[in-house]
């Protein structure tokens, strides 16, 4: 399963080991490639997991693997934009089709199907040959890959949008998505993980999030056992322990990522809490050793 977060209450839970499964039966039963997207732009899951040998051979390059990924964000910020079913041909001129995930108007994510010819395979051979060009990949091999690629009329891919476009509205009743309400104290928590960088004041906390001073101090020792300051605290050094035992990001640059900007008080703060300074800490971590 996979949360996400949207807006200030809202968590959604996407149940990708029977998302896929609706995936897959999709596939079987329209051959047709489908995906599923979160609404940020982020694949979650595509059945089948072997793609056409048309696609992965684009992919193998990578100016073509990004092609492909700017073609498939390009469907779905249009399907954002109007909110509605979408049908492009994607920049090696394969029809797919993208269709929002929604709540209560909220969009939660996004279907995408597709991968598939819907055009008259000769007028394609001038973008084939553009592309095989662009991509440094032989002609030949890449009309007869694209030969390969099954036709659908636009009756038939019409049908499909229908059918994945009905299944989209019920995905929450079946629990193949699950929406919850956020927590003030999981709030809090992720707000100080995002924005760790930035003024933790209480202040800009208790703005940000809407939450009066005396509930916040509360909930900390509730939930973390500690005051907000502490916790706050510790979450810094947490952070800052990864970046140093798993990174190479200089030192004077982790202490501003944790929200200290000050390098002396960050080197003082850090042998506080761990018994060792910065520098000492990361050369006991593997990437240290090998430095």
């Amino acid at each position: 399963m996979i949360y996400f977060h949207r807006g200030d209450f809202m968590v959604i839970n996407f149940n990708i080991e029977r998302l896929d499964k609706l995936l897959y039966d999709f596939h079987c039963v329209t051959g047709l490639t489908v995906s599923l997207w979160d609404a940020q732009l982020n694949m979650l899951s595509f059945q089948p997991k072997k793609m056409s040998s048309f696609c992965r051979r684009i992919r193998e390059y990578p100016e073509g693997n990004r092609r492909c990924l700017l073609s498939d964000k390009a469907v779905c910020e249009e399907c954002a934009r109007t909110g509605k079913p979408v049908m492009h041909i994607c920049h090696a001129g394969l029809a797919d089709n993208a269709m929002p995930i929604k709540f209560q108007d909220e969009i939660l994510g996004y279907m995408m199907f597709g991968q598939v010819v819907s055009e008259n395979k000769e007028k394609s051979h001038d973008r084939i040959r553009k592309l095989s060009d662009d991509l440094g990949i032989d002609y030949g091999e890449l009309i007869t890959l694209y030969g390969a690629l099954d036709t659908y009329d636009e009756k038939k891919l019409a049908a499909a949008a229908n059918i994945l476009e009905m299944s989209t509205r019920y995905l929450w009743f079946s629990k193949y998505i699950e929406i919850k309400h956020d927590s003030d104290a999981t709030r809090i928590e992720r707000y100080i993980r995002e924005n760790l960088s930035e003024d933790l004041s209480l202040k800009v906390m208790c703005a940000a999030l809407g939450i009066p001073k005396n509930r916040l101090y509360k909930i900390s020792h509730e939930r973390f056992g500690m005051p907000i300051g502490d916790y706050i605290s510790s979450v810094r050094i947490k952070e800052a322990k990864r970046l140093l035992t798993s990174t190479n990001i200089p030192i004077n640059k982790i202490n501003e990522m944790v929200g200290i900007s000050d390098y002396n008080y960050f080197s003082k703060f850090f042998k506080a809490h761990t018994g060792m300074p910065p520098n000492k800490y990361r050369k006991t971590s593997p990437i240290g050793i090998f430095e």
